[in-house]
């Protein structure tokens, strides 16, 4: 028999103790054998990772000095995987539990699909466990939605993406990391998935959606649903991706449909729940996207 492709799995963690704890114990539970696990700690707080050094004595942890957010953070773990000679890298998100097949049939879906660059499994919602979270994303009105959320979870074997894959769980081609590049960190947070998707489609490859693989997440752990972080990054940061990736006639429209259509959507979300201050974060985020600032933001001193 032919070995195994190897994998190797990073986990990236910011101050989050028990819920990232829960998502490496799913995945050392994992039924794949050559399966390398990285944890990469993003967290500044100390006894976070104590903690975590205490729980999982075997597991190699690389500390990284401070906060460099998704991109940066994850990029550490992929140039260690590379340098490992690994055939595929599995990124996931802290706030995940997997099944235990997840890993085998992403992976032989990748055997199957040589031009395909990445692929990702069907993404459940942990709390609604058969209601599908993301099956990758579609454009919509101009941006990258959730493809099917909230549909009924649908096994459904191997599919192409209709636009880009999401961030909580991806399985790259190491060899096509190399040939694209790594994850954009001036991004700094958000969007650098879609980000990367879209070079890798304007470099020939495809995009799959293994949906008999699923992945239960919690959705917004680590960062908060609606926090300040949050709506100043999904504010800022696709509008950055627009301006890198398209023609500045589509670019305009992109721009259009942030003012007014997904800032109104913001707002009438955020007045709903009593919190309609916090929407000056996302319009901070949309004026710094328009003036292509980029980069780590100081979410503290918008005022």
């Amino acid at each position: 028999m032919m070995p195994l492709p190897s994998v190797f799995t990073i986990i990236l963690n910011y101050n989050n103790y028990s819920d990232t704890k829960k998502t490496i114990e799913s995945v050392l539970s994992l039924d794949y054998g050559t399966n390398s696990v990285l944890l990469v700690e993003n967290s500044t707080d100390p006894v976070v990772i104590r903690k975590m050094r205490s729980q999982f004595p075997a597991l190699e942890i690389l500390e990284n000095e401070k906060n460099l957010g998704y991109a940066g953070g994850n990029n550490k773990g992929i140039q260690e995987a590379i340098a490992r000679c690994a055939d595929y890298i599995f990124l996931l998100n802290n706030d995940v539990i997997l099944e235990n097949d997840v890993l085998r049939k992403c992976v032989n879906a990748m055997e199957m699909s040589h031009d395909c660059a990445a692929c990702q499994p069907q993404i459940a919602f942990l709390k609604n466990p058969d209601k599908t979270w993301s099956a990758g994303t579609q454009l919509f009105f101009g941006y990258p939605r959730l493809f099917l959320k909230g549909t009924k979870l649908q096994r459904d074997g191997i599919k192409k993406s209709p636009y880009g894959l999401v961030g909580c769980a991806i399985l790259f081609r190491t060899s096509a990391i190399e040939r694209i590049g790594l994850l954009d960190e001036s991004f700094y947070l958000l969007q650098e998935e879609t980000d990367w998707c879209i070079r890798a489609k304007k470099m020939g490859y495809s995009l799959n959606i293994v949906s008999d693989a699923v992945v239960y997440h919690k959705i917004s752990a680590t960062i908060g649903l609606f926090s300040k972080i949050y709506l100043y990054y999904v504010g800022r940061n696709w509008l950055l991706v627009g301006k890198k990736n398209f023609h500045p006639v589509y670019y305009v429209y992109i721009l259009a449909t942030e003012l007014f259509l997904r800032f109104p959507y913001y707002v009438f979300q955020l007045a709903k729940t009593g919190q309609i201050q916090l929407a000056k974060y996302y319009l901070k985020g949309i004026k710094d996207g328009i003036f292509g600032i980029s980069g780590e933001a100081k979410i503290s001193a918008i005022s």
